[in-house]
């Protein structure tokens, strides 16, 4: 019996389904339901009731389930010490970043790699935090906006500003807004959300400007880059914006309007504790994004 597949049965049971399991440890089905299945054998018990519809603990799998956790947490804490001791921390963590923000989280996460070269990162893009730390089995992902599911442990990083945006290009050929009432009659390109809703209204401190856009997308990268093209105004976070604002490429529009604040946090699911590396990873983006918001 070998400890991945106590790890692997935990999962299966945390995330509900063979196949969730196997999307969140980056295996095949059939890898995981022979790997229980063999499991079940070596115990000569069954651990689930298996239907089309959903997957339950059988008694046997709820005892052992239980008693499992204390086991796995264990031999986790130890591993941890032995890493303390030797002063190099290892191990793997899969964290969520917001889609096309690459750009500024990026450089952070090097710095943390020099630090630590042993830890592996797996980065994934995740537009939906709350759906994919357990679908994707994320150790942490970020969330812009209200929380929404308090079974999730959250950390405040900052709070983020949108920025009205332009190319100089854009400014030289159309002029610039006088006020933000001024917005509506500019080229604007705004964001759809994943769930086909359109962002066109634009939400200020004192006030809400509904836009009527020449363009849309769903990707943020897109809105950048036709920002710099000279095709529109947008109205981005300073996370998604601040390469081509240093580099000049983009420069404010009206900057003596403020935006509405949304809180930047830091999700990942209480299972029983968390690595040391991924606490390490944690504390350091904790500390540095703020730093260049």
């Amino acid at each position: 019996m070998r400890l991945d597949d106590l790890k692997l049965f935990t999962s299966v049971v945390q995330l509900g389904s063979f196949t969730a399991a196997a999307n969140a440890l980056d295996l095949p089905r059939a890898n995981v339901s022979r790997r229980i299945g063999e499991l079940e054998k070596h115990l000569n018990a069954q651990l689930f009731f298996r239907t089309t519809r959903k997957l339950r603990l059988t008694q046997h799998g709820e005892v052992y389930y239980q008693e499992l956790l204390k086991v796995v947490e264990g031999i986790e804490r130890a591993q941890e010490a032995i890493d303390k001791l030797d002063d190099k921390p290892v191990g793997k963590v899969k964290m969520g970043i917001l889609p096309d923000s690459d750009e500024a989280i990026q450089p952070i996460l090097a710095a943390f790699q020099q630090q630590y070269p042993d830890i592996e990162l797996d980065v994934r893009f995740s537009s939906n935090s709350y759906h994919d730390i357990y679908e994707q089995g994320l150790d942490l992902a970020f969330h812009i906006g209200q929380l929404q599911d308090s079974s999730y442990i959250a950390r405040r990083i900052t709070a983020l500003s949108r920025f009205l945006l332009a190319s100089p290009s854009y400014i030289a050929q159309h002029g610039m807004p006088e006020s933000v009432d001024d917005i509506a009659n500019h080229r604007c390109i705004c964001y759809r959300w994943p769930d086909g809703s359109l962002e066109d209204t634009w939400h200020f401190t004192d006030s809400n400007i509904k836009v009527f856009p020449k363009l849309s997308s769903n990707s943020t990268n897109f809105i950048r880059r036709s920002m710099i093209a000279g095709q529109g105004l947008g109205f981005l976070p300073l996370l998604l914006a601040v390469s081509a604002l240093e580099s000049g490429e983009l420069v404010r529009v009206l900057p003596d309007y403020q935006s509405k604040l949304e809180e930047l946090w830091l999700l990942y699911p209480d299972r029983h504790g968390v690595s040391r590396a991924t606490r390490l990873l944690i504390d350091h983006l904790l500390n540095e994004i703020p730093k260049i918001l």
